[in-house]
């Protein structure tokens, strides 16, 4: 697909903020990460080609996402939580006005519809369903993250919170047309998504700078514990019920691990 040079820093930037990195990233790590990240996403439109044209389909839609996910319940069950927040979120702007029924309403509802459909299409027994629905075994990597995201907040005054909570709701469905043409810039890759399979491969594009982000002060914390003794000494648990969840070893302040930007070396290790 030809156009014009885009890129994504300035949300990539937010982004990175927004998953616990400092406010203003090093440059070099933003430019590595959209690169990365680039590079995932027409991986994965390359990937949802091959399954569309074995499903004889001239388009790639949500079946095709459903299908590469098929192995990560948890990611499958995080965009459903997505499209059931937008849909449900129409569902209120309808009952607070039932003479107006926007097209946009609709479309949340349908969205997530043709999404549960694509989910049976592929789980004979229900099971995938099911676990997208419920709440049943915790997504422990996702809580990780929401617990330490809550010790950066923790540390902010009101302005600086004010920006962390701004970029925490980035996303680069905010700019569809040029995140579709970011994406399949400098390659062959067929242009015709739909719209909801866009939504899924904003998600992903999202979640991987989460998990790279994630991954990075996991390895920080790791080299910032030297002590062999210190490294095998049980997790501070922030609830019973689930002791894999931790905040972390005591003597490691949020500061000493969050005060700095993430280096290049940092992400791509």
């Amino acid at each position: 697909m030809n156009g014009a040079k885009v890129g994504f820093f300035s949300e990539i930037e937010k982004i990175m903020h927004g998953f616990g990195d400092v406010p203003n990233p090093l440059r070099m790590s933003v430019e590595l990460m959209e690169n990365l990240i680039k590079k995932e996403l027409k991986e994965i439109i390359r990937e949802a080609e091959t399954v569309a044209e074995f499903r004889m389909s001239s388009k790639i839609d949500i079946e095709e996402i459903v299908f590469l996910l098929r192995r990560n319940k948890f990611k499958l069950r995080r965009i459903y939580k997505c499209l059931e927040t937008k849909a449900l979120g129409s569902k209120i702007e309808k009952d607070a006005s039932e003479e107006i029924i926007s097209q946009r309403n609709s479309k949340n509802e349908r969205n997530l519809i043709h999404f549960v459909k694509a989910l049976e299409e592929l789980d004979t027994f229900g099971d995938l369903v099911d676990f997208c629905k419920e709440e049943g075994e915790p997504d422990l990597a996702r809580v990780d993250r929401l617990l330490r995201l809550e010790k950066v907040s923790r540390d902010l005054d009101s302005a600086r919170y004010e920006a962390f909570a701004k970029a925490r709701t980035v996303r680069f469905s905010c700019a569809k047309q040029k995140f579709a043409q970011w994406a399949l810039s400098g390659s062959e890759l067929s242009s015709n998504i739909t719209e909801l399979a866009w939504l899924a491969l904003d998600f992903l594009a999202f979640e991987a700078i989460g998990q790279i982000v994630d991954t990075s002060f996991l390895l920080r914390k790791t080299d910032h514990t030297t002590d062999s003794i210190q490294q095998r000494m049980p997790s501070l648990t922030s609830n019973p019920g689930f002791p894999s969840v931790y905040f972390g070893n005591a003597g490691l302040t949020c500061a000493g691990l969050l005060g700095k930007p993430l280096t290049p070396d940092e992400i791509i290790r």
